[in-house]
């Protein structure tokens, strides 16, 4: 699909009161823990120069590659020195590939390392949290890196009056100032791995690379980045920066600032590749950093101006969806509605009213506030009551299931992405939940961007994964080509067998409107066949409100939903090698 130069240049996309729109030059979307931190992973360590990490939370054990990208065989067999050509073609050089092959862990806090003993600048600022879930505290993960020659910073901005609860929930990364890192993934996994952030697209439900240090199964989970290079990288730094010095100014008013980031004029795309629109935008809270006294509010912006425009479809997955301010009481009978976020459900609303499609993915059992998710569900359907009962708002979340002799298990997959797409024209990859942390109490980063073939190619791959039209590997090979922003390349980069498979997946999803019927009909046959104790089809499955359990005669607790009543405990599972199945076995991922 064409690009229309009036189209995507169109000011009422964007913000316009803090980064500018730049021209890109090339991008590419990581769907899920495996392929980003595989991705993170090799630049890591062929960086040259500098590794900027901003993160609300790292754990410096989590190992970033695992299984048949780690070791694919034997020394000298075909799956080992494909392997290492893979790595070669990824610009590692031989010591690079050496460490990769002797390192018996390709954890956070080794490769950082070894980048540190390159001679390679690394800094990580994480949130200087009084008390969240790690198996470490922000003060021994500080420690961890520092010693091996990281150096860390706590930044404890939020600590004010006005922001007691507030996180600095930025996960956000540059390499040499020429590649950036955005979207919804941290570098850590919690309660002793519970919440493992690495997870692979077909989100195996007894997968051994996720089993916890005691034994029992993670979570399963489902995340989004991009990555990218061109003149947006320097924005992402210059955040960085920015909130770097604040805090140590703070701290010492005699601080010298850190070297600013690369000038974006430095970074234009190449006169014949194509450009892409891109905009870097943030939520800053209101009295937290000196470089923005007032705060920033352009991811609000953003999602304010898309839902406005759009004219045929949205589609979103997040963490949560919140019209009131969660206060740590898990009832929303006690909250006061939060402005922004009812002025986002108007707007919302006014969308699903003048026909727009609203499709949404939601997990089944948030860590906190299902109950408010609920509540802003209630309050959009009594918003837009007539466009509910015509079908316009369909809402899923997502599950996995496995057979044990004779016996089926379920588990939900915790969705953790936020991701919007609108008209299959306008994406928004970061941090920001749709909540009033994410649009005004928290510190955030998005990227937002505009191109239709893109667009709509991120969507059919999200759905082709939720609804397992096709396997997992299949869909790595994909995402690599659809990384390339010239779309007759992306056809020339597919093999026949792959033009073929892609060629399907459009036909079955490529139109909003065919895709949201087939969901539609998926999430009704899984809700059958949990009812029925049989395999699920994919991952897809209604979401049920609390309020709404009669209906589907199905038991929702309000906190925790409905997926987890389903088992009577922690399934038996047999330790086979999990790379012995297809869905481990080695797939490359896309690079910018």
């Amino acid at each position: 699909m064409r690009v229309e130069t009036d189209f995507v240049t169109h000011p009422g996309w964007w913000s316009s009161t803090d980064y500018p729109v730049r021209e890109m030059q090339r991008l590419a979307f990581l769907i899920d823990g495996r392929m980003t931190m595989l991705e993170m992973c090799h630049r890591f360590l062929s960086a040259q120069k500098t590794i900027y990490i901003a993160s609300w939370g790292l754990s410096p054990d989590l190992p970033m590659v695992r299984g048949k990208h780690h070791r694919a065989g034997e020394d000298g067999s075909l799956e080992q020195e494909d392997l290492l050509r893979w790595l070669r073609d990824k610009g590692l050089s031989e010591a690079d590939i050496q460490f990769w092959q002797k390192c018996d862990t390709l954890s956070v806090v080794n490769v950082l390392g070894y980048a540190v003993s390159k001679g390679v600048d690394v800094r990580v600022m994480l949130w200087d949290a009084l008390s969240i879930p790690f198996l470490a505290g922000p003060r021994q993960v500080r420690e961890a890196l520092e010693a091996v020659g990281v150096h860390c910073l706590l930044d404890d901005s939020h600590m004010t009056i006005k922001h007691p609860i507030a996180s600095l929930h930025q996960k956000a990364v540059t390499i040499d100032s020429r590649i950036a890192f955005a979207g919804g993934i941290d570098l850590m996994s919690e309660q002793d791995g519970e919440y493992d952030r690495w997870d692979t697209k077909g989100h195996i439900y007894d997968n051994l690379l996720r089993i916890r240090k005691n034994g029992k199964l993670s979570h399963g989970w489902h995340d989004m980045h991009l990555t990218f290079e061109g003149p947006a990288v320097a924005d992402v730094e210059s955040n960085f920066c920015q909130r770097w010095n604040d805090v140590l100014k703070r701290r010492d008013p005699g601080f010298m600032d850190l070297l600013p980031a690369a000038a974006p004029e430095d970074m234009l795309p190449p006169a014949q590749v194509e450009k892409i629109q891109m905009q870097v935008v943030r939520t800053i809270p209101r009295d937290t950093y000196s470089f923005a006294p007032d705060g920033i509010a352009t991811i609000l912006d953003i999602y304010q101006n898309a839902f406005a425009r759009a004219q045929r479809s949205i589609y979103l997955e997040n963490q949560y969806l919140w019209r009131r301010t969660y206060l740590g009481l898990e009832t929303p009978l006690v909250s006061l509605p939060t402005e922004v976020m009812e002025q986002l459900f108007t707007s919302l609303a006014e969308a699903l009213n003048r026909g727009v499609s609203v499709t949404m993915l939601l997990p089944d059992n948030p860590n906190v506030g299902r109950d408010f998710t609920d509540d802003g569900l209630k309050f959009l359907w009594d918003l837009a009551p007539e466009a509910v009962t015509s079908g316009k708002l369909q809402v899923y979340t997502l599950a996995s299931s496995v057979q044990k002799e004779e016996v089926i298990y379920y588990r939900p997959i915790y969705i953790h992405a936020k991701v919007a797409i609108v008209d299959d024209q306008w994406v928004t990859i970061g941090s920001a939940n749709l909540n009033n942390r994410g649009m005004r109490d928290d510190a955030e980063l998005n990227v937002a961007l505009l191109h239709p073939t893109m667009a709509c190619g991120l969507r059919i791959l999200l759905m082709a994964e939720h609804l397992g039209l096709t396997h997992e590997d299949t869909l790595f090979r994909v995402v690599e080509t659809m990384g390339q922003i010239d779309p007759s390349k992306q056809l020339r980069e597919m093999d026949a067998s792959l033009q073929e498979e892609w060629h399907r997946l459009k036909q079955l999803v490529g139109e909003p409107e065919d895709a949201m019927a087939l969901l539609a009909r998926q999430a009704q046959k899984n809700l059958e066949a949990v009812r029925a104790r049989q395999r699920l089809s994919g991952h897809i499955v209604p979401y049920i409100r609390h309020d709404l359990a009669e209906v589907y005669g199905i038991e929702v607790d309000a906190a925790n939903g409905w997926l987890t009543h389903l088992n009577d405990g922690d399934i038996p599972f047999e330790k086979n090698n999990p790379d012995d199945t297809p869905e481990e076995r080695a797939a490359e991922v896309p690079a910018p």
